[in-house]
């Protein structure tokens, strides 16, 4: 077996942990990132959430691009705290030298800015698509209770899920009392979001401009301590559904606060942006199988 070593980050975006390699010489091609990820995080990184490459862009429009996986292999959803540490990871290491430059990811545009003491803001484009007022049946596994939900996409797939809607349905007054890993897992398999599924947020509204969340994510399969697409996705259903003032300050679970800001222009949401902490935790290497991983770059 030819073995060889490869240097990594491991970085926080809110306590959303990453491991981010520097791909830009396609040593992982992408058709063996999926495996490659699956592989580290089952031998290595077993409490990190998942991985990100980052590679030369395929849009003229953008000066990176990042491939994320979930630690189960998945890919194709957008990750809005992997964007901010993968912008900080490239304005330190020198790959980026201004501090606002375009990120390519999941084939759209995203803007990042660095914004100095650990904090990043990245722009969003507009939701894909809104369902407000869904009702989802669900076994919480003493009976089955209808769970008044609501739906977003916003580069990744979400749903919403107020406590102060359903606390007849759940039992609970407040976030503390939710199951997160068997309500959220039992939702985010649910026969009406199939095929993709989707992230689960529970949501408490605080006051007029701040709401706290929990996530269950999708291939991590789990609560993670923060989901910058979920905190996104929040903020916008809790304007829509209570006025919540933009910008919107958002409680994660691992205890910092994100900031979500945006116009509703008469029900349409424009001009998203998500702001919050990106923070180098350490750094290695890691020995991989060369002939498996980088078999396709040498033809």
């Amino acid at each position: 077996m030819n073995t060889d070593k490869l240097n990594y980050e491991i970085f926080s975006g809110a306590g959303n942990d990453f491991v981010i390699i520097n791909n830009l010489d396609n040593i992982i091609p992408f058709e063996k990132q999926k495996d490659f990820t699956t592989d580290i995080c089952s031998r290595f990184f077993k409490e990190l959430d998942g991985v990100i490459f980052l590679e030369r862009p395929l849009n003229k429009a953008a000066s990176i691009r990042m491939n994320y996986y979930n630690r189960d292999g998945s890919y194709g959803a957008m990750c809005g705290n992997g964007a901010r540490c993968i912008s900080l990871y490239a304005f330190n290491n020198g790959i980026m030298r201004e501090k606002i430059f375009n990120l390519e990811a999941v084939e759209k545009i995203y803007k990042a800015e660095i914004l100095g003491n650990n904090t990043v803001r990245i722009s969003f484009p507009p939701p894909v698509s809104v369902k407000i007022g869904l009702k989802i049946d669900m076994d919480n596994g003493k009976s089955i209770i209808s769970v008044n939900a609501s739906w977003i996409h916003v580069g990744s797939e979400h749903l919403v899920i107020f406590i102060s809607q359903n606390e007849k349905a759940f039992a609970i007054k407040d976030l503390e009392g939710v199951k997160i890993n068997e309500w959220g897992r039992a939702l985010r398999y649910h026969k009406d979001l199939q095929p993709a599924g989707a992230n689960v947020n529970f949501v408490q509204v605080l006051s007029g401009n701040e709401i706290r969340v929990r996530t269950y994510e999708r291939g991590v399969e789990r609560e993670t301590l923060a989901c910058g697409t979920g905190i996104i996705s929040s903020a916008v259903i809790s304007n829509l559904l209570y006025d919540t003032a933009a910008p919107v300050r958002v409680l994660s679970q691992s205890g910092e606060w994100l900031i979500v800001n945006f116009l509703n222009n008469n029900g349409v949401i424009e001009n998203i942006t998500l702001e919050g902490s990106a923070k180098k935790i350490s750094e290695g290497e890691i020995s991989f199988d060369a002939v498996s991983y980088s078999a396709l770059a040498q033809k």
